[in-house]
């Protein structure tokens, strides 16, 4: 009998990829529970059968739809079409099955809905697939997770997971960790490597660790039964920005650039300084079975990105290629290698080198990530994971052109404006290679325990060779050296199933061994120098979900989350530990005996369907925050240093609201509010080092953090004209950040007691396609902040304005060219367009 399938099914798994399906078959008639029913899911040959109290499950499903099918003799055979399996979580699908007759033949066919209320998620997630990024309007994957309750922005774009400061979001791709651990920076994700991706905020079970605030967890496409391919072109802005028009702010702007011998308006187009063949995003895969071999498939995508900034003289170039090769031995045995190249460049625009923009800073970097491994079910109750990897990036910020033995500090004109001469005292050339080992098992134990449990090792090598001049006028700090950490972890996870109750409880430990040398004490550089030992740190989970009745549950989760600081903080100018007397003034070292940084969190709330279309979730959640990275001044006779301590806190309290719509009769929609407070000590590590350097006192008191946003509202409408054309829209809209104001000389005001005004940004893509045969063609408009608001990142302190300086209040003076920086606002109108072609 052939089984009608959706789409084409991944048949890989590995941790944090493999989800499962539960659930009871019954009478129709006399609803007596049935023992010995078969339920099979033909697309990956795996099934299972129903018990003696007629439940059954399914493990190491792969995320994605299926059609499971139940039969058994006597009765007639039924197939659920479009079962939605997802990682880490049970799809509950029960049967009612009628008496055979024997004339009939053909199967039931049922189509299965995802429930609004999921009763095992036991705290936040979010899921999007492959799908949902082609049509939502966004520029980049990870922008879903602005749209999400919780998220917050700071000045510089930075994302803060409910109050956690930037870099404590943990990047997952096929259950590998792959931040990069010694500069703690994220990896470049295009949406052609996505077929899932979830998002966990606040808390999560035992197997993500070595993260504080929230998880992204992707997995890769695969290829299927079937030959798809998929091609699409999307343009570069139509619309030029503002600021890259000649006379944007006024004649005050050309005559200063007159009187420089210079015009920033000289090359307006990314084409004139930088070799590309054409600008625009291409994105392209391929994907299905070996021709000789069906057990073996594969998936290949690339991308080619060269865009302009909105801003003046920035850009961003990149290209990629991923592929994945699967094969499956058998119904219980596979096997995978994943490898992905990433060649990525930009360039940031610089206020104060307005008219040096030839002597920018740019980044480079260079990526090879290649995973292998192995997935073994021996049993229906039983399967195992064991894979190992490798990860080389090179990163490179540098001048253009400029060699790097060169060294020429900035001087600005007369006016202490722009500068005229000199480059950025910066240089920066570091090497990481990450060897990976990993190994999960997962058990059914009894009918009502799925039991998980697994091990990491991770082995690095280090190089770094960096200049920095990190304030003006300070001395200029040289790093130049090669290390080996390691770290690693075990946990064990335990998920509890009862329809009345899931429990997720876990534990995890942790470990972590810098393998380098440090005074005894870090205070003393007098004191003993001695071998820095492993960390250790013990984290417990737990999370519950209670359904109250069919249409509402309660779900609760409280946790202790550990990070690590980035390597190079560790590492930071270790020449001074055997030389301390060489330690300049104010001179940053670093601390490889730093404690990991601490999180307790802990959420509760409530979720409620009506009429299985509408979905309300409200939950409370708070952080309780030490031992964050910090930098603090150290006074020892001769000595007078910074190092970086665990001395800053913080607390987080808020509430998120949820209300959502299945896409039902061609609308649908999503409604996310926020309302947190963030309070702490400090906002981000270096602000000790900075208040030193600029005389203000130690920080010991809470405030309200630099990236505090009391409110927070994302919308989206999914408005679905067919199965190949609509629009959909996002209304993102948030309150200012705070600042501190300047009210008079000698007047003390509480630091960031006032807010600037309120951002919002209306995004929409609207797109028409058609299908022929196979073939899908598919055009699209897409803008972002259509109304054109200037959204403030950074404003003045006698005004709260980001273009007012207030200078006939005793603000800072200075020509309109300078005061108006256009760094100070987000992003401008941007309009695009693009055409997109798919054989499925």
């Amino acid at each position: 009998m052939k089984k009608l399938l959706l789409i084409a099914i991944p048949l890989l798994l590995i941790a944090g990829t493999a989800g499962k399906i539960s659930g009871t078959v019954v009478d129709a008639e006399t609803g007596q529970r049935l023992v010995g029913v078969d339920v099979y899911i033909d697309e990956l040959h795996i099934g299972g059968a129903t018990d003696v109290d007629g439940n059954y499950y399914i493990l190491n499903v792969p995320p994605g739809m299926y059609d499971v099918e139940v039969s058994m003799m006597g009765y007639r055979t039924e197939i659920r079409q479009g079962v939605d399996v997802v990682a880490d979580r049970t799809s509950y699908v029960d049967f009612r099955l009628s008496e055979a007759v024997i004339e009939i033949e053909q199967p039931v066919i049922v189509i299965a809905e995802k429930p609004i209320i999921e009763i095992d998620m036991t705290s936040k997630e979010t899921r999007v697939t492959r799908k949902d990024l082609d049509v939502l309007p966004i520029d980049e994957p990870i922008e879903v997770i602005t749209l999400q309750g919780g998220v917050t922005t700071d000045a510089a774009g930075g994302l803060h997971i409910r109050g956690g400061r930037t870099g404590e979001l943990a990047y997952y791709i096929d259950g590998i960790e792959v931040s990069n651990a010694l500069l703690g920076s994220t990896p470049f994700l295009h949406k052609d490597i996505i077929s899932e991706m979830s998002f966990l905020s606040g808390t999560f079970n035992a197997e993500y660790g070595n993260i504080m605030s929230g998880v992204v967890n992707i997995v890769t496409p695969e290829g299927g039964s079937k030959f798809t391919a998929s091609l699409e072109y999307e343009s570069w802005m139509f619309n030029e920005s503002v600021y890259r028009q000649a006379d944007w702010i006024g004649s005050a702007s050309d005559a200063y650039r007159d009187s420089l011998g210079n015009s920033l308006y000289e090359q307006q187009d990314i084409l004139d300084y930088v070799d590309i063949p054409f600008m625009g995003e291409v994105n392209g895969n391929i994907a299905g079975p070996i021709p000789f071999d069906k057990s073996t498939r594969f998936f290949v995508s690339g991308q080619y990105r060269s865009e302009e900034s909105y801003l003046p003289f920035g850009y961003d170039i990149a290209r990629s290629v991923h592929g994945k090769v699967n094969r499956r031995f058998g119904g219980n045995f596979k096997m995978f290698c994943d490898v992905h190249y990433l060649d990525h460049e930009n360039q940031h625009y610089s206020h104060r080198y307005k008219y040096l923009y030839e002597n920018y800073l740019v980044n480079r970097s260079k990526s090879m990530r290649t995973l292998f491994g192995m997935n073994h079910a021996p049993t229906g109750t039983f399967y195992y994971n064991v894979r190992g990897g490798y990860i080389h990036d090179d990163f490179k910020t540098s001048v253009a052109d400029l060699p790097d033995t060169v060294l020429e500090e900035p001087i600005s004109d007369n006016n202490s404006e722009f500068y005229i001469s000199g480059y950025p005292v910066y240089w920066q050339h570091a090497l990481t290679d990450q060897y990976i080992m990993k190994a999960d098992f997962n058990m059914q134990a009894w009918k009502n325990h799925n039991l998980k449990w697994g091990a990491e090792h991770n082995i690095y090598a280090f190089e770094l060779e960096k200049r920095e001049q990190m304030f003006p006028r300070a001395p200029i700090a040289y790093q130049d050296y090669q290390q080996e950490p390691m770290d690693g972890a075990i946990y064990l996870q335990d998920k509890i199933e009862h329809r009345y109750l899931v429990i997720n409880a876990g534990l995890r430990f942790d470990y972590y061994d810098p393998r380098t040398d440090m005074w005894e004490d870090i205070e003393d550089p007098t004191s003993a120098v001695s071998e820095v030992g492993m960390q250790y740190q013990l984290s417990p989970r737990i999370g519950l979900s209670h359904p109250i009745t069919e249409n509402a549950m309660l779900h609760f989760a409280y946790g202790h989350f550990f990070q690590v600081p980035p390597y190079n903080v560790m590492y930071f100018n270790t020449q001074y530990i055997s030389e301390p007397d060489s330690i300049p003034r104010y001179g940053l070292v670093g601390n490889p005996r730093i404690n990991p940084q601490t999180t307790v969190a802990y959420e509760v709330g409530v979720k409620y369907a009506i009429r299985e279309i509408y979905g309300i979730d409200v939950t409370l959640f708070l952080k309780d925050i030490k031992n964050l990275l910090a930098t603090t001044e150290v006074r020892v006779f001769p000595y007078d240093y910074i190092i970086y301590t665990n001395q800053d806190f913080g607390s987080v309290q808020g509430i998120d609201i949820t209300i959502q719509r299945r896409t039902v009769q061609h609308f649908g929609f999503s409604l996310n509010y926020t309302y947190q407070v963030a309070r702490g000590n400090r906002s981000f590590p270096m602000q000790g080092f900075y208040d030193v350097y600029t005389g203000l006192p130690e920080r010991m008191k809470e405030y309200y953090l630099d990236f505090d946003r009391r409110h927070t509202l994302a919308a989206t409408i999914d408005i679905a004209a067919t199965a190949y054309s609509g629009m959909n829209m996002n209304l993102k809209a948030a309150s200012g950040l705070p600042y501190t104001p300047y009210i008079s000389e000698g007047v003390v005001v509480e630091e960031n007691s006032a807010r600037m005004d309120w951002e919002y940004s209306l995004d929409v893509l609207a797109h028409y396609g058609i299908k022929v045969g196979r073939t899908v063609l598919d055009v699209f408009v897409k803008g972002t902040n259509l109304t054109d608001h200037l959204n403030p990142r950074y404003v003045y302190a006698h005004t709260g304005e980001p273009w007012d300086s207030g200078e006939e209040f005793g603000g800072l003076m200075g020509s309109q060219d300078f005061i108006i920086d256009p760094s100070n606002v987000g992003p401008r109108r941007s309009i695009k367009a693009g055409i997109r072609v798919r054989f499925q």
